[in-house]
């Protein structure tokens, strides 16, 4: 079978900016483990904290990359017309799988270009910055050889202490006036480059220290795991974890460099005199494409030297335990980039291979239902049985519970000040003492979606809105909507709460009533008071479109269930009934209506 997603604005954005966002919580995640793993090492060998810090920041490197690899395997996207273009082709059917997006993800989405191309900025000023770093680095050795006497001195010396750490590339030494801490770059062909500065203010044997420690680097060929370090240090500079994780790396590094030196020189006074003087003059940092002397804290590496102590545990220890529970709470809770998962219909399940095209449908809705009316079989759902608000599709019922009544449509009613109560529409501004006929307000309330026209309607039901109420809950259990509670008619109470499948079995319901079918599916009308007409349109705007046949509509919003639409339509020659669910805007929701037909039209068979 083949897999073709159908929806994607930004696929590098998509590609890239999940795995990055991600890598929030993972980066979290990851520091805080170090960090307990490292407490609880604080007294071992620094090597081993070094491999720790080290895996770390191999892991904030892979998970991310991993991240990625993740995203490119999912169902490649295309458009959605070349998708059809490409079944109709091949003579195969075109079946429809919901990708599980909530709004958050909706909305994170939206932003991910953004992400993505802030990101792109901070790596490139992250690069150059190290390639800046590398070309002083280079020029500085290039220009090192102020004091040519004293080099082939030290050179000499140099020769021998690497003989000792069984070196066998050819270390290169010179002087530089304008440097204050000795640095080391190179790999093949390593270079120490001394500050000519030390020469009058080190002794011989602090000056042969420091090129031990150097050294030591070169041993270790830490000058390429610390280029490997500021490259992943620049591709996720936007995340302190990682910015800690590399602090740590130094400072283990220069420890392990300290113990290699003390060793080879057979003691270490004179290395603790030298890091001594450094501290002393107050050195800058050193730009991070080198290695240096100065790196870590000097104070403590002074004093490791002279009297080593093991580290008490301190309580600030077990803060990276709160990092890693809140990491697990936001994967938990968040779960922004959910897998897509296959809708109902039996054929995208069929065994038969090379005969079907899935196409992935995304919809900004947060809750979605469409069924075949005849037949009852649901084609597409995406939290369908969520229970949420519905606001003014709570209308519906209204208008059917005052047609089962069998009440006088033409008994004049008039409007008092507790229906003007409180929120309504723009275009239907009913004043207190307006009268109007029940059939007018029953317009009103279905077409343009007047809260005033409900209630009034309800205030008017035979026994009040008690009876009125009482009259909701009773049609709502007759009609078996387990899911469904309605406590006022115009749907502003935020506990008019139903779900998208029963909302369905709702419209089906409302279908019934020829009168609500003609009434429902007008896009506009008219009333008259005092002799003036006023002019009004539906809240769904598809409903004047020659482009769709619409036999029943209803829309909804409020502040707490957003944008919501139900329609019975007619898609491929079938009547189809369509409920979205809080949609972010008015829009969004208008092209998941679009993006529905059209999937569902491609899904016809041929």
């Amino acid at each position: 079978m083949m897999s073709i997603s159908t929806y994607t604005e930004y696929p590098l954005a998509e590609l890239l900016g999940w795995p990055l966002l991600h890598f929030v919580w993972q980066g979290a995640l990851i520091a805080s483990v170090c960090a307990i793993l490292l407490a609880l090492t604080r007294n071992a060998r620094p090597q081993l904290r070094y491999v720790l810090a080290c895996t770390a920041m191999l892991a904030c490197f892979l998970w991310p990359a991993l991240g990625i690899v993740q995203q490119w395997q999912d169902p490649q996207t295309i458009n959605l017309d070349t998708a059809i273009q490409l079944a109709s082709k091949a003579s195969i059917s075109l079946d429809l799988v919901w990708v599980r997006q909530s709004l958050l993800a909706a909305q994170i989405e939206a932003w991910l270009p953004l992400v993505v191309s802030l990101w792109s900025m901070g790596v490139l000023l992250m690069l150059m910055r190290l390639a800046l770093g590398l070309m002083w680095v280079y020029r500085l050795g290039q220009h090192g050889n102020d004091i040519a006497v004293l080099t082939q001195q030290w050179q000499a010396r140099t020769n021998q202490l690497a003989y000792q750490f069984s070196i066998r590339r050819q270390v290169q030494v010179k002087f530089q006036q304008d440097l204050l801490s000795p640095v080391t770059y190179g790999c093949i062909k390593p270079v120490v480059v001394l500050p000519a500065s030390l020469l009058t203010g080190m002794t011989p044997d602090m000056i042969e220290a420091l090129l031990a420690h150097e050294l030591a680097h070169i041993k270790r060929w830490d000058y390429v795991v610390n280029l490997m370090q500021n490259l992943v240090l620049s591709l996720l500079f936007y995340h302190p974890a990682v910015w800690w994780i590399s602090t740590r790396i130094d400072a283990e590094r220069e420890l392990i460099a300290d113990d290699m030196a003390a060793a080879m020189l057979g003691q270490t006074r004179p290395l603790a005199r030298a890091l001594q003087v450094l501290d002393k003059w107050q050195i800058a940092a050193m730009p991070q494409a080198a290695m240096a002397a100065n790196g870590g804290d000097l104070l403590s590496r002074i004093k490791r030297l002279v009297r080593p102590d093991s580290q008490p545990w301190h309580w600030k220890m077990a803060a990276p335990v709160l990092g890693i529970a809140a990491a697990l709470l936001l994967v938990l809770q968040t779960q922004v980039n959910a897998a897509p998962e296959p809708s109902v219909p039996a054929a995208a399940t069929t065994p038969e291979p090379a005969t079907h095209i899935n196409a992935y449908v995304k919809t900004s809705s947060e809750h979605v239902l469409v069924m075949d009316e005849q037949s009852g079989k649901v084609l597409l759902e995406k939290n369908a049985d969520t229970i949420v608000p519905i606001a003014s599709i709570s209308k519906l019922m209204t208008a059917m519970v005052t047609l089962d009544a069998k009440l006088d449509k033409d008994e004049a009613i008039t409007i008092s000040k507790e229906d003007v109560a409180g929120w309504h529409t723009n275009q239907v501004k009913l004043q207190p003492g307006t009268v109007l006929s029940r059939q007018t307000l029953l317009e009103l309330a279905l077409i343009p979606s007047s809260n005033a026209a409900a209630k009034a309607l309800a205030r008017t039901y035979p026994g009040g809105k008690p009876a009125f109420v009482a009259a909701l809950q009773s049609k709502t259990a007759s009609l078996g909507l387990q899911a469904t509670h309605l406590e006022e008619a115009a749907g502003i109470s935020p506990n008019n709460r139903s779900n998208a499948r029963d909302i369905a079995r709702l419209v089906k319901a409302a279908a019934s009533y020829p009168e609500l079918r003609n009434l429902a599916s007008r896009s506009e009308g008219s009333y008259t008071v005092a002799g003036q007409t006023y002019d009004y349109q539906s809240t769904n705007s598809l409903t004047a479109s020659k482009d769709w046949d619409i036999s029943l509509s209803k829309t909804g919003y409020s502040k707490i269930a957003g944008r919501c639409l139900t329609m019975r339509t007619t898609i491929a020659g079938k009547p189809v009934i369509m409920v979205l669910l809080n949609a972010k805007n008015s829009d969004v929701r208008t092209d998941d209506v679009m993006h529905i037909r059209t999937a569902l039209e491609a899904a016809k068979p041929g």
